[in-house]
């Protein structure tokens, strides 16, 4: 049971960092460019720890599995989510070798070319999808023995297709316009999905808007001091004018 709860933290630990990253993804298309950066250091240490615990709780679990009953091995479930597991580590690797540096270019999402939408889009799918299939496996204990591998591959790829789609639907609309009078639609929808990065929390467009100027009294007492010299300096080379005699004029007769 210890070893249960250990890779269910573990696997809790990495999704919830994901998600959290994903919704502050989607919370960034209120903006007009929109650039996505890659997870911070904290994020990306947060899953690396999880993946290598889900490994050695798993590798304990199988392990007692087969002292309990020798053939642990010959559940098709089981086949099926250690080879998603294995893709799951490959694909990390291309993220951290290949989706994240191409991410901290800073390139606005307008401006990507084919091989960022490849090399960025793909990947960012494949993490989604497989981290949530293959904790959705982990808890169907009513597939144990009587779902085939095949059938459960299928369903990975459907439910693969449907994620990769959404991503890359995302992404087009991070793409477009943020202007409401020249794409009503696309901005709409980009603020309807900030709003669901947010939670729910309606938009104030402070992202959009520079951060309002910050008044003390101070500061007024500094302004209308400078005003007050200035208007005193003016004053006073306007009187030194008038007292100064005319010179080379001559006087106006009848």
């Amino acid at each position: 049971m210890l070893l249960v709860f250990a890779h269910l933290l573990a696997a809790s630990m990495a999704l919830g960092a994901i998600v959290a990253t994903d919704l502050r993804l989607l919370s960034k298309l209120a903006q007009d460019r929109t650039r996505i950066a890659p997870p911070n250091e904290f994020v990306a240490r947060i899953v690396v720890v999880a993946l290598v615990v889900l490994y050695a709780t798993g590798a304990a679990i199988v392990w007692q599995g087969l002292l309990e009953r020798p053939d642990y091995l010959a559940n098709p479930k089981l086949q099926a989510k250690l080879v998603l597991v294995v893709l799951l580590t490959i694909n990390a690797f291309v993220l951290h070798r290949l989706t994240f540096p191409r991410l901290a270019r800073g390139r606005r999402v307008a401006r990507w070319h084919a091989s960022d939408w490849i090399a960025i889009g793909i990947p960012v799918g494949v993490s989604n999808f497989l981290w949530m299939f293959v904790a959705f496996l982990g808890v169907a204990r009513a597939w144990n023995g009587t779902m085939p591998f095949g059938e459960v591959m299928v369903i990975a790829v459907v439910g693969y297709g449907v994620a990769q789609g959404a991503v890359f639907a995302i992404l087009a609309v991070a793409a477009s316009g943020a202007d409401p009078i020249a794409n009503p639609r696309a901005a709409f929808v980009r603020r309807w999905l900030a709003s669901l990065g947010n939670l729910g929390r309606p938009l104030s467009g402070e992202d959009d808007q520079a951060p309002p100027r910050h008044e003390t009294p101070l500061r007024h007492v500094h302004d209308d001091a400078a005003a007050a010299a200035i208007t005193d300096a003016i004053a006073g080379a306007l009187a030194e004018r008038r007292a100064q005699p005319l010179r080379g004029r001559r006087p106006v007769t009848g």
